[in-house]
């Protein structure tokens, strides 16, 4: 029954980790099952497994993974309850962009060989994920009326979009050796553990993300605070997401401060 899911999963075009997250997911809760199966689950048994001591954004991925689960079970006639349909929506306290900060990212980049520096330029100059970033590869690099432009075929969502390329990218993606068709080829944990691997190297506090966070911060600045323009470079689909991405300009807010006239204040 597992399998039949998963390979539903699969028919409706979900990205491998989508696959992989919600395998893992429902085995560890139907290991806590035992000896009842999957479809014996209540809603108790539900909220007892996402009570655990868990960080509330994992438990937040767990409760979306459970409720579609259970939809899908459902819908195919299965169960005749949903015993995930009235767990309560997961808060989860918005954090603050954590961008790799610029003495970080130059240092990263003077140790990293072609391919490294590529990857890094890929995330912190294009914004890219690492399942972006893994299954890139030179015909993606495409020629527009505006510029070059990455195509991304492979992306989160599951979407194509389009980022335009920064120059210095061209010039990394330019000397790497292509072989195959590729620049390389890995999985995007390669990419993500390989990165967080190197940057410890380097003696840089940092995690792939970050770069991701560094892009994000750089266009709200350099787009002169545009949340919006922001938010469709970072593609993502609500502007909030992308508020935590884009690190607050600490100059701006000491600008608008200043600004305000005395007038105002006084009596």
């Amino acid at each position: 029954m597992l399998g039949a899911y998963l390979s539903w999963l699969r028919l409706q075009s979900y990205m491998p980790n989508s696959v992989n997250m919600a395998r893992r997911v429902l085995h560890n809760f139907a290991a806590r099952l035992e000896p009842r199966s999957l479809l014996e689950a209540t809603r108790l048994d539900c909220e007892a497994f996402l009570g655990r001591e868990i960080t509330p954004g994992t438990r937040r991925v767990y409760r979306s993974r459970l409720r579609h689960f259970y939809t899908w079970a459902h819908d195919e006639e299965l169960i005749t309850l949903n015993p995930a349909a009235r767990i309560p929506p997961i808060r989860v306290v918005k954090g603050l962009p954590r961008p790799i900060s610029s003495p970080q990212l130059a240092t990263a980049l003077e140790a990293a060989d072609p391919r490294m520096r590529a990857w890094l330029l890929l995330m912190a100059l294009a914004g890219l994920r690492c399942v972006e970033v893994a299954g890139l590869r030179p015909l993606d690099v495409v020629e527009t009326e505006g510029g070059p432009v990455l195509h991304l075929r492979i992306t989160k969502g599951g979407k194509e979009a389009t980022v335009p390329i920064h120059p210095a990218l061209m010039e990394a993606l330019a000397v790497l050796p292509i072989r195959d068709g590729a620049w390389w080829d890995c999985a995007s944990k390669h990419v993500s553990q390989a990165t967080g691997i190197f940057l410890r190297s380097a003696g840089v506090s940092a995690t792939a993300h970050q770069l991701r966070h560094f892009a994000g911060t750089a266009w709200y600045k350099a787009s002169g605070h545009d949340l919006l323009a922001t938010a469709r470079l970072l593609r993502h689909v609500s502007v909030d997401t992308t508020m935590g991405y884009a690190a607050l300009d600490v100059g701006r807010t000491a600008q608008v401060v200043g600004a305000v006239p005395m007038a105002l204040v006084t009596v």
